[in-house]
């Protein structure tokens, strides 16, 4: 008798693990779509540390991001110029960049974006800034356009009119009129 009712007791108990197992995933997925740790992909959400990096993930960008340091209600942003990157590209991730963190977030109101050459060094000390733009919510407002749908002239006159750039002349020698 009992063997009988060990072996009763073990399956129950296995049984009970299988479920329990078996409704782990679904319960992983209807907690996770709430989760301050993920991002929603087509909402407005509030960026914290924790879903920064799943936001960043979805901005197409094609310059590397090399810092990025979120404050309350700020963000700043520092992007490595590649050698052959054409000014088409650097407008085109400014705006993207502007855009998204203005317009799918609640609580950054600033973003404030460094371009930096970073090529050919190798320490910190001798990277050059090439531009910077500051972005704020309120110039930010009906940028729905993407950034794929305007031409260079177009992307250079919607960051100009609407944001604070500061070109060097590191910018005015790669990139000359």
């Amino acid at each position: 008798m009992k063997w009988s009712m060990r072996i009763v007791m073990t399956l129950t108990i296995s049984l009970v693990i299988a479920v329990c197992l078996s409704l782990l995933p679904k319960m992983d997925s209807s907690i996770g779509i709430n989760s301050p740790y993920h991002w929603p992909s087509n909402r407005i959400g509030q960026v914290t540390d924790n879903n920064l990096p799943d936001l960043l993930v979805q901005v197409p960008l094609q310059m590397r991001i090399r810092k990025v340091e979120l404050s309350s209600t700020r963000m700043s942003l520092d992007l490595s110029l590649p050698k052959n990157a054409d000014s088409t590209s650097v407008y085109r991730d400014l705006y993207t960049i502007a855009q998204t963190m203005l317009m799918k977030t609640k609580n950054v109101n600033q973003v404030w974006v460094r371009v930096i050459d970073y090529s050919g060094v190798s320490d910190n000390a001798s990277t050059q800034l090439v531009l910077a733009m500051v972005a704020e919510r309120e110039s930010g407002k009906d940028m729905d356009k993407s950034a794929s749908e305007l031409s260079l002239i177009q992307l250079e006159q919607e960051l100009q009119n609407r944001f604070r750039i500061t070109y060097t002349s590191k910018w005015q020698q790669r990139y000359p009129l």
